[in-house]
């Protein structure tokens, strides 16, 4: 095979790819919505037998209230309809066996039969009262209506609320059965009530219901046989003169009901009129139905040939596609085949190339293999040296910070006032540079993976109310408002304590030292689900910053630290938990800090797997350090390593 042949056979098998997606999903859909079509098309003879047996039944229902009644009279018309309605079941049956294999549906069509059997003998041997017939009647179509529904969500008839055909088998199929057995209920009780010739106030109270439901269940058919009609005019030409004729015939048969029934104060109207009335309504509606049907028939088998129609065109269409294609390609393989020679000169460059860039990259992998290995060595020998300092540097601190407590000590002997101050000077400065060393050491191990956590439960209100009477004296001493706000139940909480106290002192004293004189500072903590929790946000104008998000499962407790202080701008949130960080010069001079305290908390926090995030509304605006921690444990006892 030449490099042309394959190109092109390449080609059109691209071409056929690139169709074969969209053609498969049409002829999917398209194979699925004639089948569907075929089914409801294949239903609708299965839901005319059974609305024909409905319609016998209920007639046959008006004539035995009748004949039970005391009009015997019409017993040889009751007889005959006994017997067509017998006919009407078999042929329903015979449908059944042959049409519907379902099983479900089948035993309910089963029992029905066995009921009309039942009810047909009893009636025939006047073994039940009038309106034990009534009553056994209306269970019955009643079930008939429930197969019928059962069988129209077989068939899919239900289903797929688009085009006219859903509005016309709405009408037909749901709305036009119901209304028919109202109007049947009607005449059967009405029957029954003229030919025992007495009525009471709850028989006037029922048929009044049933008349109500009459009109209700008609304007329902009516609606969706107008919206059926709207989207199909030629229907409103073969149905709109059937629907007027079999409107005015269930408004008189309604009439006769209500004044001569309802209204009478003597019963003396004719049952066999009254009947014969009502008959003609009800057959007004099926003549309608019948009529119906037929269009609905007419719009299935529309849409099976549309549907057809499209699948052949498409078909059509795409072997056009695919010949104009395969067409095209062969231009283009032309013009490949001059490019085939110039490719194969430039392969060998390629590769060549290739070989050179392979090499490179192999160095540079080296070199930034040789300077990762220098910065980890660079960062153990940091935190190995900040390590040791520390150790170095608390050893004279403490030395310095006991003899100075001694000095101050009256049995050593007595200070002149300004070397009093001196040494309170040397004493305050002494326990500054123990912190910031403290805080170094610290930091250093939780680099290292060094730090040792001790979780055990203690009680968050108590521990908060201990942190804040450690701290108030430096709050009085700038005459600042401490407010603790905490839920009233006690709730435990499993972290390593001395940590926690740790981590309250440092967002406290920050907060202490940058609010003014006379500000407030408010601590608030409460448990909240996780679904509150948050990341980004902006709320109010407030920015807000959190320190590298973790999600965390199950409840927790959150803890807020609010002042009135300085704020921080939006620009400086983001260097906020860096470590050596003062966020303005000119604040570093006014308020002395290292930097060490925030981003020690922060590593805290999240080594017991809590979060620490901070919002403010600016500068001059007061800013909110807020702090949370998993009510179930989630750190480990012993050593953290990061």
């Amino acid at each position: 095979m030449t490099i042309r042949t394959r190109l092109l056979l390449g080609f059109g098998l691209v071409c056929l790819a690139l169709v074969a997606a969209p053609l498969t999903m049409y002829m999917v859909q398209s194979g699925r919505m004639l089948r569907s079509a075929h089914r409801k098309y294949a239903g609708i003879a299965p839901s005319k037998a059974l609305l024909r047996m409905v319609q016998l039944q209920q007639q046959h229902r008006g004539l035995s209230s009748g004949v039970l009644g005391g009009h015997t009279e019409m017993e040889a018309q009751r007889a005959a309809k006994q017997t067509e309605t017998d006919k009407a079941v078999e042929a329903f049956d015979a449908l059944v066996k042959s049409d519907i294999p379902d099983t479900a549906l089948t035993a309910d069509w089963r029992r029905a039969a066995d009921a009309w059997r039942t009810l047909a003998n009893g009636v025939s041997s006047r073994s039940i009262s009038g309106q034990e017939s009534f009553d056994k009647h209306t269970a019955l179509v009643a079930d008939n209506l429930k197969l019928l529904d059962l069988l129209l969500d077989y068939f899919g008839l239900s289903y797929d609320p688009t085009g006219h055909d859903y509005h016309l088998t709405m009408a037909l199929l749901v709305h036009m059965p119901t209304l028919t057995e109202f109007l049947g209920q009607a005449r059967a009780r009405g029957m029954l009530l003229l030919a025992e010739q007495r009525i009471t106030l709850a028989d006037r109270t029922a048929l009044i219901g049933l008349i109500s439901n009459v009109e209700r269940q008609h304007e329902s058919m009516a609606r969706e046989l107008g919206k059926a009609m709207s989207l199909n005019p030629q229907m409103q030409t073969d149905l709109g003169h059937i629907a007027e004729g079999s409107l005015i015939l269930a408004q008189k048969a309604i009439y006769i009901a209500r004044t001569q029934v309802v209204e009478a104060e003597r019963l003396s109207y004719s049952p066999a009129d009254y009947f014969a009335l009502f008959t003609q309504a009800i057959d007004g509606q099926f003549a309608l139905l019948d009529q119906a049907i037929v269009s609905l028939e007419g719009a299935l088998q529309a849409r099976i040939a549309t549907l057809r129609s499209g699948q052949e065109t498409t078909i059509g269409f795409i072997t056009l596609v695919i010949l104009v294609a395969m067409g095209l390609g062969t231009v283009i393989v032309r013009a490949i085949k001059r490019d085939i020679a110039a490719l194969q000169q430039s392969e060998e460059t390629q590769r060549r190339h290739a070989g050179e860039l392979e090499a490179t990259v192999e160095e540079r992998t080296r070199e930034l293999r040789a300077v990762n290995a220098q910065l980890e060595a660079a960062s153990r020998h940091k935190s190995e040296f900040l390590t040791h300092m520390s150790h170095e540097l608390r050893t004279p601190l403490n030395a310095i910070l006991g003899f100075s407590e001694l000095l101050r000590n009256p049995a050593a002997g007595p200070l002149k006032e300004e070397q009093a101050r001196y040494l309170t000077h040397i004493q305050a400065s002494g326990k500054h540079l123990l912190i910031i060393t403290n805080d170094l050491l610290d930091l250093a191990k939780v680099e290292a993976g060094k730090l040792e956590l001790h979780p055990e439960p203690f009680d968050i209100n108590q521990a908060l109310m201990a942190a804040l009477a450690d701290i108030r004296p430096l709050a009085d001493q700038k005459r600042l408002i401490l407010t603790l706000r905490t839920d009233t139940a006690p709730v435990p909480l499993t972290v390593d304590p001395v940590r926690f106290r740790q981590i309250l002192y440092n967002l406290l004293s920050n907060a202490i030292k940058f609010t003014p004189e006379g500000g407030e500072i408010t601590v608030t903590a409460r448990c909240i689900g996780q679904q509150d929790a948050g990341g980004w946000t902006q709320e109010a104008g407030a920015r807000r910053q959190e320190a590298e998000p973790q999600a965390l499962d199950g409840d927790f407790v959150e803890i807020a630290v609010t002042d009135t202080g300085i704020g921080i701008a939006a620009e400086n949130l983001i260097r906020l938990f860096q470590p050596f960080t003062q966020l303005d010069p000119a604040l570093a001079r006014q308020y002395h800090g290292t930097g060490l305290g925030l981003a020690l908390t922060k590593q805290l926090v999240e080594l017991h797997n809590g979060r620490i995030w901070v919002t403010s509304e600016g500068k001059g605006r007061g800013s909110c350090f807020t702090i949370s921690f998993p009510l179930a444990s989630q750190a480990r006892a012993g050593t953290v390593s990061r």
